[in-house]
C-alpha cells in the first residue's frame, strides 16, 4: 500500500522522543504509527512538533466596517494570512446591511469564497435588519451551508434594533442556528461619547471612556439573560474583561448555556499602547478596546480553567493610510474603523504561551482547533489529528525566539500590532487537505464548507 503523503519522524507532544508517521490519502490522514508503506511525497518533521491546522472563527474579510471602510484584506490576501500563520479553516460573514436582502449577501459571498479561498472557509452571517421573511430566509441559509448568526448590539449601520434582538435569537434558535453576539450597550457607549468630545477627548481616550469595562459587563448581562429568557443557546464574542467573566460564572451557575471566545490581542496588548494622539494610537483601537493588567489575568486564568473556551483572532485589517485614519491626523475617534489584523499571528502566539509554559499544548489546540471545530459544527473533520480527519497538518519551529516584523507577514494591511513582539513558536511547513502549501497558493485552492445545523 502506499501513500499520497507521509511525514515522517513527526512529535505529537512536545519534548516527546518517539518519531511518529503520518499517513495521508485524498487529503485526509490514514492512519498514524510507524509506516512502512511509501509515500508519492515524503517529508521528514526530523523530530518536530506536527499539530492539526488551527481553525479561526472569527475573521472579517472582503467586508464594509461600521464606518464604511473596506477591509484590506478580501477572501484571497485573508486566507494566504492565515494559512501562512498555521490556520487551514476560518469562518468569515457575510454582511446584511441595511436595506439588503439576506439570500443575496450570502449567495455573492458563496462565490467569492469559492473563487479566492486558499483554506477551507465557513461563513456566518450578520443580520442587522429582521424582516417579515425571517423564517424562510434562515431556511435558505441553513440549505446552504450557513448555520449561525451574528448580531450587534451597538454601531449604528451593523446593530439589530433593540426590539429585534429577542426576535433574531428565538428564531435562529427554533432553526437550531447559532447565534453569535457582540455584546457592548448601545446607551452607555452613546453616552461616552457625548461626553468625551465636548471634552475634548477626540483621541483613543475618547473611545476608551465610550467603550468601558462597564460598557461590555452590561452588554455581556444583557445577551446572557436574552438567551436565558429564549433558552437558546449563545457564543460571545472577544470577552475582554473579568467582570464579564464574572457574568459568564453566574449565567453559567443557572444553567445558560453560553460559548466564550477572547483575543490574542486582549491576551498580549496592554491599553497604555492607547494613549497618545490618534497616528500613535489608532493601530490599536478595537472594540472593546484593549484593557490592562488586571483584565488580561483574569483572561489568562479563565483560558486555564475553562471559562473562556475558543482563542479567534477577530481579523479586522484596516490600514493606517485608510480606514483607521481616514482624515489623516484630524480624524476623531468616532471616524477610525476599529479591530485589529491578527489571522496570521493567532496560532504563534498562543503556542507560544505553550513553550512558555503559560498553557499545556492540549489546553492551546482545543482553544484554537478543536473547540472552534465543534462551535462550527465541522468536527472531528476539523480541528484534530486523528485517523479520518482531514489533513490539516502543521509542522512547527518551537524554542527558537524570534521578533515579529510585519515586512514578513503577508495581510494587505501595512502594519501588524504585535510589532517586535517575540514569540517562541512559528510555522515551519502548513499541509491543507493533504497538500504542502507553497509560498504562492492559488486563489479558489480552498473550499467553501458547507455546514449542516446539528
Amino acid at each position: 500500500m502506499s501513500y499520497d503523503l507521509v511525514i515522517r519522524n513527526a512529535a505529537l507532544a512536545l519534548g516527546s522522543d518517539e518519531g511518529v508517521d503520518i499517513s495521508v490519502s485524498k487529503g485526509v490522514i490514514r492512519s498514524i504509527g510507524i509506516s512502512e508503506a511509501a509515500g508519492t511525497l515524503e517529508v521528514d518533521a526530523q523530530g518536530a512538533l506536527v499539530t492539526p491546522g488551527g481553525v479561526d472563527p472569527h475573521c472579517h474579510m472582503a467586508q464594509i466596517s461600521s464606518t464604511g471602510v473596506p477591509t484590506a484584506d478580501d477572501i484571497n490576501s485573508g486566507t494566504v494570512s492565515a494559512v501562512n500563520g498555521g490556520t487551514t479553516t476560518v469562518a468569515a460573514f457575510a454582511v446584511q446591511h441595511r436595506g439588503d436582502e439576506v439570500r443575496d449577501v450570502a449567495a455573492a459571498m458563496i462565490a467569492r469564497v469559492a473563487s479566492e479561498a486558499v483554506t477551507d472557509v465557513a461563513l456566518h452571517m450578520i443580520l442587522t435588519e429582521l424582516g417579515s421573511t425571517i423564517d424562510d430566509d434562515l431556511e435558505w441559509l441553513i440549505d446552504h451551508g450557513i448555520t449561525s448568526l451574528k448580531i450587534f448590539t451597538t454601531y449604528d449601520r451593523l446593530r439589530l434594533a433593540p426590539e429585534a434582538v429577542i426576535g433574531a435569537i428565538a428564531a435562529a434558535g427554533k432553526s437550531d442556528m447559532q447565534v453569535m453576539i457582540h455584546a457592548e450597550h448601545d446607551g452607555m457607549i452613546t453616552d461616552g461619547r457625548a461626553q468625551a468630545i465636548p471634552a475634548g477627548l477626540r483621541d483613543a481616550r475618547g473611545h476608551q471612556m465610550s467603550h468601558t469595562r462597564q460598557a461590555e459587563r452590561a452588554g455581556v448581562a444583557e445577551a446572557l439573560a436574552i438567551g436565558e429568557y429564549a433558552d437558546v443557546p449563545i457564543y460571545l464574542v472577544h470577552v475582554s474583561t473579568s467582570g464579564s467573566l464574572d457574568e459568564i460564572r453566574s449565567a453559567r451557575s443557572r444553567g445558560v448555556r453560553v460559548t466564550v471566545e477572547t483575543c490574542p490581542h486582549y491576551l498580549w496588548l496592554d491599553e497604555s499602547l492607547l494613549a497618545g494622539d490618534l497616528p500613535s494610537t489608532a493601530a490599536f483601537m478595537s472594540s472593546p478596546p484593549l484593557r490592562g493588567a488586571h483584565d488580561r489575568a483574569a483572561l489568562w486564568a479563565g483560558l486555564a480553567d475553562g471559562d473562556i473556551d475558543i482563542v479567534a483572532s477577530d481579523h479586522a485589517p484596516y490600514r493606517m493610510d485608510g480606514g483607521k485614519l481616514p482624515d489623516g491626523a484630524d480624524t476623531v475617534f468616532t471616524g477610525v474603523a476599529n479591530g485589529m489584523p491578527g489571522v496570521e499571528m493567532r496560532m504563534p502566539l498562543m503556542m507560544s504561551a505553550v513553550a512558555e509554559g503559560r498553557l499545556s499544548l492540549n489546553r492551546v489546540l482545543e482553544l484554537c482547533c478543536s473547540n472552534p471545530a465543534e462551535s462550527l459544527g465541522i468536527a472531528p473533520n476539523k480541528g484534530r489529528l486523528e485517523v479520518g480527519s482531514d489533513a490539516d497538518l502543521v509542522i512547527w519551529d518551537v524554542g527558537s525566539e524570534r521578533e515579529v516584523r510585519h515586512s514578513a507577514l503577508h495581510d494587505q494591511v501595512d502594519y501588524t500590532p504585535y510589532e517586535g513582539v517575540p514569540v517562541m513558536a512559528w510555522p515551519d511547513t502548513v499541509i491543507y487537505r493533504g497538500r504542502v502549501v507553497g509560498p504562492d497558493p492559488v486563489p479558489g485552492s480552498g473550499r467553501f464548507l458547507k455546514r449542516t445545523v446539528a
